[in-house]
């Protein structure tokens, strides 16, 4: 499904919630609330008053993002590499439904959008879906990273482009070579294309080809109407403009995945030219802060990267999992049959691969790893603190975590695989009665 409007309508009624108003607060509590009974509902807030429909929480679910790329979760991670492999570079056409409404200049006013106000803490009302399209301005090659986006005016936003990405290095050499970097904001538009956007790749891939992966197809971009960017041509929304060189203003603070308010930010200025639209757009809304939806497209791509780095490293590594408790900053690794000393490698290659991972855990591959509880069972009767931990000193970090000093932090490793010599075997039941029970427990819900 290539457009957000039939991936929305696809749907199963099951999982949507449809509220009539407001788009303020309450979906993210309803998100939130909804989360804590371990259901991830998309929220679709319907259209009143001449405001387009909100979605919010479209990427909450992994069976959702799995979707997305045409496949089932387990298929999720060993496919990655796959796509990432196979390329395809997009079209650029003509024109498109991101161009049936233009207005420019003076014209624009950004107030009109429905932009969601998430947490009481927060600075003001932020746009969470928004994808910075922008082109390297040494080589030309496109890229796309998401930055929270804070409404100051009727053209002006601040942003937080964070530190060390690649729209945060884009910008700072345009900077230095005292030049507005142009870029374009999307709102909106086939989830493959967000997908794209939050894989982490070198800078020489243009994402626009791993979107095109996903889909199967080339995905059509339109070039921007006041800046030299292309844009998918189906987006709902688009900001044209430019990041200001030399112009700071302040930002945030802002709901982050650690659960907190965070002030950091680079606040930078971003100041729109343009905006294009199709006639009867959708409005995209990510939930920030400590929800599964933020969690999830801020990681499941490197879930995906860092699965096919260990996995060329130690070829027993069954899954691997970064826990929505554990905000990025915790993961947990499966392995089948490790020998002696590989889950520790494997926990090594992981640290190495990954600054924000700061614990993790290594179980043999009859734990599940997106169980916590199996993970919790597996440290409560097969780790040994004094033979199974080990901790890496002032290794480099996500400036995110509040607990860091400047960046630097320690890394913690368990291995909770079998020690040698285990010969304890796990109580079962008789699969007729599972299935009989599951029967009376379907019929006791059902009253």
């Amino acid at each position: 499904m290539s457009s957000l409007r039939t991936f929305v309508d696809a749907l199963d009624p099951q999982d949507v919630i449809r509220i009539a108003s407001p788009h303020d607060y309450v979906p993210t509590a309803i998100v939130m609330e909804a989360e804590k009974k371990g259901r991830s509902p998309v929220i679709v807030v319907d259209a009143e008053d001449g405001q387009p429909p909100v979605i919010v929480n479209l990427f909450g679910d992994r069976g959702r993002i799995a979707r997305i790329a045409g496949v089932t979760e387990a298929e999720f991670f060993p496919r990655w590499g796959e796509f990432l492999s196979k390329p395809i570079a997009p079209r650029v056409v003509s024109d498109g439904p991101a161009h049936e409404v233009i207005t420019q200049g003076d014209d624009v006013d950004c107030r009109a959008l429905p932009i969601c106000r998430h947490f009481t803490e927060e600075a003001g009302r932020y746009v969470t879906a928004g994808v910075f399209v922008c082109k390297d301005p040494d080589t030309g090659v496109r890229n796309l990273s998401y930055a929270r986006m804070l409404l100051k005016g009727p053209r002006q936003f601040s942003i937080n482009l964070g530190s060390r990405g690649d729209l945060w290095d884009h910008h700072r050499r345009a900077e230095a070579g005292k030049r507005n970097l142009e870029a374009a904001v999307v709102i909106g538009a086939a989830p493959a294309f967000y997908l794209a956007a939050a894989a982490k790749v070198a800078m020489s891939f243009d994402e626009y080809d791993l979107a095109g992966s996903l889909l199967g197809r080339p995905l059509d971009i339109v070039k921007c109407r006041t800046i030299d960017v292309e844009v998918p041509a189906d987006a709902e929304y688009v900001l044209e403009g430019e990041i200001l060189a030399d112009v700071r203003d302040d930002e945030g603070p802002a709901a982050e995945y650690t659960g907190y308010a965070s002030e950091k930010s680079t606040r930078n200025v971003f100041v729109v030219k343009a905006m294009t639209r199709k006639t009867a757009p959708l409005y995209l809304d990510i939930v920030p802060g400590k929800s599964a939806e933020h969690l999830l497209m801020a990681g499941i791509a490197r879930q995906a990267r860092d699965y096919s780095r260990i996995k060329e490293m130690v070829p027993s590594l069954h899954a691997i999992s970064f826990p929505i408790s554990g905000n990025l900053f915790h993961a947990y690794l499966s392995l089948k049959n490790p020998i002696a000393g590989e889950a520790r490698r494997a926990l090594l290659v992981l640290f190495g691969a990954d600054p924000y991972v700061k614990l993790a855990i290594a179980v043999d591959h009859d734990i599940d790893v997106f169980d916590e509880a199996a993970v919790q069972g597996a440290l409560a009767t097969r780790f040994q603190a004094d033979t199974g931990l080990f901790v890496v000193p002032k290794t480099l970090c996500n400036m995110l975590d509040p607990s860091s000093a400047g960046g630097v932090a320690a890394k913690l490793g368990i291995d909770a695989t079998l020690p040698p010599g285990w010969t304890e075997k796990p109580t079962t039941l008789p699969a007729d009665a599972v299935r009989a029970a599951r029967d009376v427990l379907a019929t006791w819900r059902a009253r």
